[in-house]
């Protein structure tokens, strides 16, 4: 239902217009607000951040633009204009703790880090929680030379926020010149940042400290909340050929149930029972090398102990193709071993297959297991090794030592089951 209202006085009709008129400078200057504040954003030419101050003068975004336009020039008159703007910038808009950060920022690019903490230091009142503001004030403070105060806000930055863990144990294991005593009086002894340092320790290749730090974490916390850290440290110690280490971390980011599937000294998955990775498989997993020769796969009905074997089907005319299946161990440096298998063959071949042992640093072999019989029912395969001193870890091998003529074809196949070491 549409009401009129009747204007009968010229009095009235005057208000309405005034009105009118009101509303419509009211809009005008909205709309070149808007459209001010709109080019500043989004244009990179100064000549138009320029026009945008004189349509919005008022507006610190206008400021703001015209204050990061030239801070880019590098020029020393830019640099002086840019922090004149980002002083009215904070001038209009004292409450906004960015531009605060900013101007900040840009004091101390200027040199005046006196100047540049009164400015984050008035950031930090308006966002006391915002990690990026505690994380400036407190390099600001380091390159000051204000040690504790520093760290106590990166401290708090990379306890908010897991983007400033690493830096800060970074910056803290600068100034402290790799004194862990002393990096842990600076950033703390939180869970969290003794993850990110025992990761920071092993690329500084001091394995031992990085491998306590991180055994003295909880275990549910490694396995789930840094479990990517757990990750990265396993993947630099098996980087360095740090394998029991290496083994222990792995252990620790899995659960209970699967614990018994890493064990120093132990073949894993010796039985074949559960599935061989063909791809993306662990470091103390079965490997199996890419290629088309031979095939190797499992069989349910030919075995020697539990569901099944692997089997290795042989199909090559000259015996050129060969892929390798290995596993690495990792074992005690000094000790003595005995490996034990079993296999079953149907070959026909000149060539000769052996299991070696060979040390996982170097690749010397160890040992080897006596030759594969071209035709055998179940038969055991034994042979002792010595792990030399200093070795970390042992990779057993399946290997095959060429015939004599060029042309050596190999077919049939052989069967393997019951893999284990032993002290």
């Amino acid at each position: 239902m549409i009401k009129s209202i009747k204007i009968e006085t010229a009095f009235q009709r005057a208000l309405v217009l005034a009105a009118a008129v009101a509303c419509l400078i009211a809009g005008f200057f909205f709309v070149k607000w808007c459209f001010a504040n709109a080019i500043s954003t989004r244009s990179p030419a100064k000549e138009v951040v320029v026009l945008s101050i004189a349509l919005a003068p008022n507006d610190p975004q206008t400021h703001y633009a015209l204050a990061v336009l030239n801070e880019r020039t590098f020029l020393a008159e830019d640099l002086t204009g840019s922090l004149a703007e980002f002083e009215r910038a904070v001038a209009l808009a004292p409450h906004d703790f960015r531009l605060w950060l900013s101007y900040g920022r840009a004091r101390e690019r200027y040199g005046d880090a006196a100047g540049a903490e009164i400015a984050l230091r008035k950031a930090l009142a308006l966002a006391p929680n915002y990690a990026q503001v505690r994380w400036t004030l407190g390099n600001v403070l380091l390159r000051r030379g204000k040690i504790e105060e520093a760290f106590a806000e990166i401290r708090l930055a990379a306890e908010n926020d897991d983007s400033y863990r690493t830096p800060a144990v970074t910056a803290a294991w600068q100034t402290t010149g790799g004194n862990i005593a002393d990096v842990n009086k600076y950033i703390g002894d939180s869970p969290d940042l003794n993850s990110s340092l025992a990761v920071f320790l092993a690329k500084q290749q001091r394995f031992e400290e990085a491998v306590q730090l991180w055994n003295a974490l909880p275990a549910e916390y490694k396995r789930t909340i840094r479990k990517s850290d757990g990750e990265e440290l396993f993947a630099a110690l098996t980087a360095a050929k740090k394998y029991r280490d290496a083994l222990q971390i792995q252990s620790s980011l899995t659960d209970e149930s699967g614990a018994e599937k890493f064990t120093p000294g132990k073949i894993t998955n010796g039985g074949f029972e559960a599935e061989v990775k063909r791809e993306k498989a662990g470091v103390f997993d079965w490997r199996i090398a890419d290629g088309a020769q031979p095939q190797i796969g499992f069989d349910d009905v030919q075995k020697r102990g539990g569901n099944r074997s692997l089997v290795i089907i042989f199909n090559s005319s000259d015996g050129k193709d060969f892929r390798q299946i290995s596993q690495t161990v990792a074992v005690a440096s000094a000790g003595k071993y005995v490996l034990d298998m079993f296999y079953k063959s149907s070959l026909k071949t000149a060539a000769t297959l052996r299991w070696e042992i060979v040390d996982a640093a170097d690749g010397k072999v160890l040992a080897a297991t006596n030759a594969i019989s071209n035709n055998a029912d179940w038969t055991n395969l034994k042979v002792e090794f010595v792990a030399p001193e200093n070795t970390q870890a042992v990779a057993l091998q399946l290997a095959r030592e060429q015939c004599k003529s060029i042309i050596c074809p190999i077919s049939g196949k052989v069967w393997f089951d019951d893999f284990s070491i032993s002290r």
